[in-house]
């Protein structure tokens, strides 16, 4: 039998030529610019579409200057790539725990982890922050800490697309922003990402790295080491054709959201504070019992459906077990008894 995934997008063959075919003759980096466009319309915010959400947060570091044994605190309970770019930079993360309603960082354990590094004459250079699943993190509460110690939020919305907080774009909130739109999110460009700021100073300087740094003279001269980060027109192309259909996948996914709650009324889900508006890119389920949790996965295994655990703790993986971590245990329990459910039908 065939597993249906997760979550995934097909190919709408037929959009993507329709797309193409309105660019016929014209230079093809417009494409790259009028999807950028759709996203600063989106956002209200400047945009620089890079090749995958990866990049965009490693250009993020870069661009704040983030380098050698520089410190950046970051939630635990989140996928590996929100880390790795912390890496990228040579920098040290330190591992924040989630709080029970959102399951995103606590801005608890945040503002115990600054008082304990302060004590030891630590500055972090930086804050990321992930709306997780789509549900938007307490973002007024952690830009008010963050305010307070003087550090930049760059706020990790890979998966929030879609989602808002008191009204505002998730993404928006920060210093700076990203989004992907990886194959599994709830719209894609089949690899891509944005980098999101409201600072036209920044917003200069990301996309100067994203293009290999080349200076603006009328031949090649590089004074720093650049990237190749900039998203490709056919990534930008799929992407102008599907983004008519956000705001139909985000009512999608709430109602599937609202279908899981009523059908696992037992289960534990993310709670949405008042002013956190998810698009539930994935609704995860927290069940009274690992043997609970594993007897719906094997249940949907059969019928053909992919599911997923929840996110595996940065604090507790190889690469990263002897960082710096402030929380609790309620991540390890979120691991050993929370499922992602399917959101894709047959």
């Amino acid at each position: 039998m065939k597993k249906i995934p997760l979550s995934y997008n097909p190919i709408n063959h037929q959009k993507m030529v329709e797309v193409l075919q309105q660019y016929d003759g014209k230079l093809y980096p417009q494409l790259i610019t009028d999807f950028e466009q759709l996203v600063v319309k989106h956002s209200g915010v400047q945009a620089v579409a890079v090749n995958s959400g990866t990049a965009a947060l490693h250009l993020a570091l870069k661009a704040l200057n983030i380098g050698k044994d520089d410190f950046v605190l970051a939630p635990t309970f989140t996928y590996v790539a929100t880390i790795n770019p912390i890496l990228y930079v040579g920098a040290k993360p330190v591992f924040i725990g989630s709080e029970e309603d959102t399951w995103n960082m606590s801005p608890h354990f945040l503002k115990t982890s600054l008082e304990d590094l302060a004590k030891k004459s630590i500055t972090p250079r930086a804050i990321i922050v992930v709306h997780t699943y789509g549900m938007p993190a307490r973002m007024e509460e952690i830009l008010t800490i963050a305010s307070e110690y003087g550090i930049p939020v760059i706020e990790d919305a890979a998966e929030a697309l879609g989602s808002t907080y008191n009204q505002k774009v998730a993404g928006t909130l920060g210093r700076i922003g990203i989004y992907s739109f990886n194959n599994n999110k709830i719209l894609t460009t089949y690899g891509g990402g944005a980098v999101l700021t409201g600072d036209e100073s920044l917003a200069k300087r990301i996309r100067f790295l994203a293009t290999q740094a080349r200076e603006n003279l009328p031949y090649y001269e590089h004074h720093e080491a650049g990237f190749n980060y900039q998203m490709s027109v056919l990534n930008a192309a799929y992407g102008l054709a599907q983004w008519s259909e956000l705001r139909n996948e985000v009512e999608k996914r709430k109602l599937i959201f609202s279908h899981y709650r009523e059908l696992y009324s037992q289960a534990q889900f993310q709670n949405a504070p008042e002013g956190h508006c998810s698009n539930y890119w994935l609704t995860a389920a927290l069940f009274k019992t690992k043997e609970e949790k594993q007897a719906v996965a094997d249940e949907y295994e059969k019928e053909g459906y992919e599911t997923r655990p929840v996110w595996k703790s940065m604090h507790t993986q190889p690469l990263y077990r002897n960082e710096l971590y402030y929380g609790n245990h309620w991540c390890d329990l979120l691991y050993e008894r929370g499922l992602c459910l399917p959101v894709m039908e047959a």
